[in-house]
């Protein structure tokens, strides 16, 4: 098991204003590939898969701008439910705001 390089828990709007998402993130360091692995827990019982653009947006706000990496183009992003008996997922983004979604095993997250 790799280390993190930064984790940081954060909050995201969902649907009903009063009841903010919350979901812990773990940086990593790059694997050979280049790719930076990021990984979204959730830390509430959203699904977080339903608000993906506005929690990456966050993150790119609040962090990666500051270092100038585009996580859409250069991060492995996966996102864990908050619900252990739902698999974890990879986003991949293929333009702006497109991206697909593909389950992974435990196994290949760095948890």
């Amino acid at each position: 098991m790799k280390k993190a390089m930064f984790e940081r828990d954060f909050l995201y709007p969902t649907k009903n204003p009063l009841e903010p998402g919350s979901v812990n993130v773990k940086v990593y360091p790059p694997k050979n590939t280049g790719g930076l692995p990021i990984v979204v827990k959730a830390k509430t019982n959203h699904n977080p898969l339903d608000y993906v653009i506005d929690i990456v947006g966050i993150l790119q706000t609040d962090i990666f701008d500051r270092i100038k990496i585009d996580i859409k183009s250069e991060g492995i992003i996966y996102f864990v439910p908050y619900d252990k008996s739902d698999s974890a997922v990879r986003v991949n983004f293929t333009e702006k705001d497109n991206y697909s979604i593909g389950k992974v095993s435990d196994t290949d997250l760095l948890l």
